[in-house]
């Protein structure tokens, strides 16, 4: 059955298209590289983005700068455990942390800095693009009813944001050959699993072609 998906009420959401992931010194970079050079990650994004803007809103969702030594979180605390603690202790950039402000490593990388009329939602904080930012209401705001995802890491920031925009009532599509993790199995479960629960897995040429 052919897809129609109308693009005046679409967005595309790119989650942490940043140095710290997608760059030589980021924090990340070194786990998720040889995902990015075998799927051709980063050439694709390029490629989605540019035919994407003017037809969909194109909505970036970086993650959120630290001061150095990361003052916010409270040693030993909840938000310190897990993936945030192991982030602040990854070597970045000649010092230590990943997404620390005054380093390259927030910055959106320059294949992919947002350009006018695109939108930059400030504040995320977690997984979930939604949960501590503006995102829902921004979309609202622009009558949007479908949500195509692409981004770092697909059973990551992906796969929670994913989650929260269908239980938010939106469509969701993410955009498979347009999102990477650190290993093939990794990827390959939430595509098989996860995404045709919630919405559909999509190349970014079918996408792009079914966009009406």
């Amino acid at each position: 059955m052919t897809l129609n998906i109308p693009a005046d009420k679409t967005a595309l959401v790119l989650i942490e298209p940043q140095n710290d992931f997608l760059k030589p010194g980021g924090a990340m970079y070194e786990f998720i590289k040889d995902q990015l050079k075998k799927r051709n990650v980063i050439e694709n994004l390029v490629d989605l983005v540019n035919r994407a803007r003017g037809r969909v809103k194109i909505i970036y969702v970086p993650f959120h700068r630290f001061e150095p030594g990361f003052p916010e979180l409270k040693p030993g605390g909840p938000a310190v455990e897990g993936l945030r603690g192991i982030e602040m202790e990854m070597p970045a950039w000649g010092g230590r942390g990943a997404w620390v402000k005054g380093t390259p490593g927030p910055e959106i990388i320059d294949e992919l800095k947002p350009q006018p009329g695109d939108i930059v939602i400030e504040g995320k904080k977690t997984l979930d693009a939604f949960h501590s930012t503006a995102l829902d209401y921004i979309l609202r705001a622009n009558m949007i009813e479908w949500v195509a995802i692409a981004g770092f890491h697909t059973n990551w920031c992906v796969e929670s944001t994913a989650r929260s925009a269908y239980d938010k009532g939106y469509r969701v599509i993410v955009i498979k050959d347009c999102t990477a993790t650190d290993t093939d199995e990794e990827q390959t479960y939430p595509e098989k699993y996860i995404f045709p629960k919630i919405g559909r897995v999509m190349a970014k040429d079918d996408f792009l072609n079914s966009l009406k």
